[in-house]
């Protein structure tokens, strides 16, 4: 039987057959390198959760150590889309340890220690880990981009890199009656994506469950356009409204894993392309 190759590696041996001079050797040593796998794959992620296609099904099985199904293509589009949102996220969070209003996570690299508080909390060379939320009893488990102080009431913070993906994903309406252009869509998003304001949502409700002191009755969104540069802020205010199905749901999956019983898709009655398969 002949072998066909698939995945990843078909990809390599797709790229090796491109002619160019540098891209193709570039993409190629992308698709060679081990996969990324510090993101946890044993909890639910509030990113996920606040999608409209979260599966409550594929949720049950990667808790339980399934390899979840791949939805997305890796190459060298998807990994410099991702690169350029690492790189946003990090201006800002520099900008505002500079201002010294950065609270959360800190690690000092001289000294291999973690420290929680403002970036004056140490006195060695510190890296910024963000602000942690794992929530064993729901094995809900995220980081927040930030938690701002002295800027008044304190701050959960998200940064959000919107290109042309990203309106066509959340907003294909407004991309739609702007005639695809980038720069008139950008001009007219005067709100939030629902999304982003759901997964900022549930950043703060961990920080409750958690016990975190003085946590955040607020959420400022900063989203930042990749084609230009320009930013745009929004200020959401803590409410459980919107979310409390979603931490059911995620009760909902622990209990089934306790049970030994995987929930039916809540997407697709035969199942959607994150579960099907699945076992």
């Amino acid at each position: 039987m002949k072998y066909k190759p698939s995945g990843t590696l078909k990809r390599f041996i797709e790229v090796s057959k491109t002619e160019t001079r540098v891209i193709g050797s570039v993409e190629r040593h992308i698709l060679s390198k081990p996969r990324d796998k510090s993101r946890r794959t044993d909890v639910l992620h509030p990113s996920e959760m606040a999608g409209n296609d979260w599966c409550y099904r594929a949720s049950y099985f990667q808790l339980l150590g399934v390899t979840p199904n791949e939805t997305r293509k890796i190459g060298l589009k998807l990994m410099s889309i991702f690169e350029e949102g690492h790189s946003i996220h990090a201006k800002w969070q520099k900008w505002f340890q500079e201002m010294g209003v950065l609270f959360g996570k800190w690690y000092c690299i001289e000294c291999e220690e973690a420290f929680w508080g403002g970036s004056d909390c140490h006195e060695g060379p510190l890296e910024y880990r963000e602000v942690p939320l794992f929530y064993e009893p729901l094995r809900i488990s995220g980081h927040s981009d930030g938690w701002l102080t002295g800027l008044g009431e304190p701050l959960m913070l998200e940064i959000k890199s919107v290109g042309v993906g990203t309106l066509r994903y959340e907003c294909p309406e407004l991309l739609a009656e702007n005639n695809y252009d980038f720069d008139k869509t950008w001009k007219a998003i005067t709100a939030p994506f629902m999304k982003h304001i759901t997964q900022v949502q549930i950043y703060m409700k961990l920080a409750e469950l958690l016990g975190y002191g003085d946590i955040p009755q607020e959420a400022v969104l900063i989203y930042e356009a990749k084609p230009n540069q320009e930013y745009k802020e929004f200020v959401v205010r803590k409410s459980d409204f919107g979310i409390t199905h979603l931490f059911e749901a995620a009760q909902m999956i622990v209990d089934s894993i306790k049970a030994g019983t995987p929930p039916p898709c809540n997407i697709k009655a035969d199942g959607c392309a994150k579960c099907k398969g699945l076992e």
